[in-house]
């Protein structure tokens, strides 16, 4: 309390107090993605900076706080106990940083709230639907979206980095630290130019999709992994030409008209169909589960992010895929 007193009198103290906050919480920063990639040298690429200042700033915050947090002398990469319990710490404050931040943007632009959500690319067309709809109903607001795997959702909901998420519903961990709500039942569709000749109607087989040339999302993906089992039960092998972990590459190849492509609709912008560009036809005989919206079940929430929530429920998401399977 001194400190902050002399800070208050002394400009040149002020300064240095801020300086040393802000380089506290870069070092909690740092600590995080420490965490999350289990890795100094990854981290350090998150973190836009070199591997040795990123070390350097932890040894100085073991210093400061007299404990070891990461433990150096074991091969497989951990926390100390004591570790743990400043992680914990880290993520709490960094999270109140954020939140104060949201409230003094709110009260100067005077909007309804801050929402951060989290999606998987494959979903990534659905957000701009549901940050529509929390507008007309709440306002202005302002909106900060992560397109992630599941697990990368599942940790920044954890740490309290994100609002909601959306993702696969059979990807979240069955546990009650987590709400999970079915947002819609993802389509699987077979997407082409006019190069190629396709059943009349808004459907296909599994058995003709198989004879077309495909690029496909990398087995690694939940999407292909549940492409593969619509191929399986089918009996069938797929021709693939190419595999990548890229939507957009998928997109370029397939627009170039060599390859076809099979997508959850849902990975296709909805409000601009490309009628005349590509057609799409429903794969029948497989239902590969749902998506579904996720939050955290004990974090209290603020009354904007709880009736964001209850507004991405209401959204029908249904009408907005039925527009691009047209005959």
């Amino acid at each position: 309390m001194l400190f902050l007193h002399n800070a208050k009198r002394n400009p040149c103290a002020r300064f240095d107090y801020v300086l040393e906050w802000k380089m506290f919480l870069k070092q909690l920063y740092y600590l995080r993605e420490i965490e999350r990639h289990k890795n100094f040298s990854k981290a350090a690429k998150a973190c836009n900076v070199s591997q040795p200042a990123l070390s350097r700033a932890i040894r100085q915050l073991e210093d400061e706080l007299g404990v070891i947090i990461v433990d150096r002398k074991k091969k497989v990469f951990g926390f100390t106990d004591e570790g743990e319990r400043v992680l914990k710490w880290a993520h709490d404050i960094l999270r109140s940083v954020t939140e104060l931040r949201s409230e003094v943007t709110m009260s100067r632009q005077a909007i309804a709230g801050v929402i951060r959500i989290g999606v998987i690319p494959t979903a990534c067309h659905v957000a701009p639907i549901l940050l529509e709809e929390i507008s007309k109903k709440c306002g202005d607001f302002a909106s900060k979206v992560s397109v992630s795997p599941n697990i990368s959702i599942i940790e920044m909901l954890a740490n309290k980095e994100l609002d909601i998420g959306i993702m696969y519903y059979d990807q979240c961990p069955q546990s009650k630290t987590f709400e999970v709500r079915t947002l819609y039942a993802e389509q699987q569709v077979l997407a082409a130019t006019d190069a190629f000749s396709l059943p009349d109607g808004d459907s296909m087989s599994w058995e003709e999709a198989a004879q077309l040339p495909l690029a496909l999302l990398s087995g690694e993906m939940r999407c292909r992994q549940l492409v593969n089992v619509g191929f399986q039960t089918a009996g069938v092998e797929p021709r693939v030409r190419l595999e990548t972990n890229s939507l957009e590459m998928i997109h370029a190849e397939v627009m170039l008209g060599k390859v076809a492509t099979i997508l959850p609709i849902s990975s296709f912008p909805l409000r601009v169909p490309p009628y005349g560009q590509l057609k799409m036809r429903r794969l029948s005989g497989f239902s590969p589960g749902s998506i579904g919206l996720v939050r955290l079940s004990d974090n209290s929430v603020s009354d904007f992010t709880e009736e964001a929530w209850q507004i991405a429920l209401q959204t029908n998401l249904k009408s907005e895929f039925d527009l691009l399977c047209v005959k």
